[in-house]
């Protein structure tokens, strides 16, 4: 008597062998064995709306992900970094330029280290991604390598006083970390300098003023000295302003302890991003002036002196423009926004020359994919940006739980990737799922509850990622298990295994898909196959 279930791996091994012995027993040639689950299919099967029975969606489960990601660019590859549900809080995924999710559902970043945290951001220092974030523990860092290996993790400045998220850009094998030490009355904005060895300076601090009340820090290197950039309630706690300092490789602070006023007019400036584009320091922020939130820009010389308007508009329509971010690439850097509009937040950007002007209309880059799509951020690379942003249903808590996404923006405007990238998606728990190419669609095949009995269900996939048909059900019994499917040049041939522990054989259907729906018969020779036939015993 065989005792226990047959293992995947054997499954795997065999399935070969079973639709030979199926297909020739049906008088037809074998074609190619079966296929890897395409990309295309995967993303169909996880978005599609099954019959009312079905329930629920394929490999469908809590989104893991929380608003307010970062990513960088080393040159081959980006790096989205998020905080996460899952152990240990910050998670990534490697993204290459031709849009290739190298990470598919993100690895850890932090777990086991006992510096669970999140709000992380990340730079490319040359030899290193820094990936820094806060924890109970204080600003807490890790070197991640190309490969998405973590090198170290390691306590930037310990405290449980510390506040998030934390600004960041590097030079050569150096990076700038800023972030607000709160106390009890006040918020001081501190920076610390973190080399590719993991050598950590002492604080320094910028903000220091009679009001002491400094938030949201972000960072720009312009090859020779780094600038801080945060918003100063010095000039009033319900109408802060944007302040900045300038620091060294060394570390030496330029300009004095409170550094000075870069952007000082009515309303509230707030949530600031800065990049250095090559000739100017960058500036954009939340503008709340004309009573409504709305995206602004100022550009300023190395020296800080202010390099056209004041303040020029970027985003200024109805409803709400909030949370701009930046990245620089040539002479034009793209600016993203959380745009709402009757409710609904869709991300959109438009591109803005060095000079200042606005290139062409806004656009939403965003896919639709979600009811909410908030929270962006954006970096450059191989002459395009990537976009990532989260996403959710209507009714979710702003924090989480989400799912991070990703889209690719060319340098026309052009969004790259409908539906977006989802790197959040559980790759790594996939129900059993087989696929095989056609001439014009896939196969998909997959084990689903039916009304509480287990099924098999199929449908067609377009070379394209759409959905053709309403999943079928196929002739298969309540033990049916691990299908495997393959095309023979006219039709889909399908097995899959059945039957109790002691008494495993096999089943099999064919599919045909030529007209607007499936047909689906039972092959006329496909009762249990016994093991025997196909596993040697030494195997059972």
């Amino acid at each position: 008597m065989r005792q226990g279930k047959w293992k995947p791996v054997r499954v795997a091994r065999w399935s070969s062998m079973l639709l030979g012995v199926m297909l020739s027993a049906c008088g037809m040639p074998l074609d190619d064995a079966p296929e890897g689950v395409p990309e295309a299919v995967w993303e169909a099967l996880d978005g599609r709306a099954g019959p009312s029975e079905m329930g629920r969606n394929i490999g469908k489960r809590p989104p893991t992900g929380r608003p307010g990601e970062g990513v960088a660019f080393d040159g081959k590859q980006f790096l989205v970094v998020w905080q996460d549900e899952r152990e240990g809080g910050v998670f990534g995924a490697r993204v290459t330029p031709k849009g290739k999710v190298l990470d598919p559902g993100g690895f850890p970043i932090n777990a086991g280290s006992g510096f669970d945290g999140g709000q992380p951001r990340v730079a490319w220092d040359g030899k290193f991604f820094l990936v820094t974030w806060v924890s109970a523990s204080g600003l807490v860092a890790a070197h991640v390598e190309r490969d998405g290996d973590v090198r170290r993790r390691f306590v930037v400045f310990g405290s449980d006083e510390v506040r998030g998220p934390p600004g960041i850009a590097c030079a050569h094998e150096l990076c700038l970390l800023a972030f607000p030490f709160v106390g009890d009355v006040e918020s001081i904005i501190n920076a610390i300098r973190v080399t590719s060895d993991g050598d950590v300076s002492e604080r320094t601090q910028l903000s220091v003023s009679a009001s002491n009340m400094a938030i949201s820090p972000a960072v720009a290197w312009d090859g020779k000295e780094f600038l801080v950039v945060w918003s100063d309630e010095r000039g009033g706690t319900l109408t802060p302003d944007l302040f900045g300092n300038r620091v060294t490789k060394d570390g030496i602070r330029l300009d004095g302890p409170g550094g000075v006023p870069l952007v000082v007019r009515e309303g509230a400036q707030t949530v600031p991003d800065v990049t250095w584009t090559g000739n100017h320091f960058f500036v954009v922020w939340q503008d709340d002036k004309n009573d409504t939130a709305d995206v602004y820009g100022a550009r300023f010389r190395k020296n800080l002196a202010l390099d056209g308007p004041a303040a020029f508009g970027i985003a200024t329509g109805a409803d709400e423009q909030t949370l701009p971010r930046v990245a620089p690439s040539g002479n034009k850097s793209l600016v993203v926004w959380d745009a709402t509009r009757q409710g609904i937040h869709r991300v959109r950007g438009v591109r803005v020359g060095d000079n200042g002007s606005i290139l062409g209309s806004s656009f939403t880059i965003s896919t639709g994919d979600f009811q909410q799509e908030i929270a962006p951020a954006v970096a450059a690379g191989d002459h395009k940006f990537l976009v990532t942003y989260a996403g959710t249903t209507t009714g979710t808590d702003e924090f989480g739980p989400h799912e991070i996404l990703a889209t690719r923006v060319t340098h026309d405007d052009t969004v790259k990737d409908r539906p977006a990238l989802r790197l959040t998606r559980p790759w790594g728990h996939k129900p059993p799922v087989a696929a095989a190419r056609g001439t014009d669609a896939y196969l998909a095949v997959w084990s689903e509850n039916l009304s509480g009995t287990p099924g098999m269900l199929a449908a067609r996939v377009s070379l394209d990622g759409q959905l053709l048909d309403v999943p079928v059900v196929l002739p298969a019994g309540a033990t049916s298990r691990a299908p495997v499917v393959v095309w023979d040049g006219t039709a889909w041939f399908v097995a899959w295994e059945e039957g109790a522990a002691d008494a495993t054989g096999f089943q099999g259907a064919r599919v045909s898909g030529a007209g607007p729906a499936l047909e689906v018969s039972s092959l006329s020779r496909s009762a249990l196959l016994p093991l025997e036939m196909l596993a040697p015993s030494a195997e059972r």
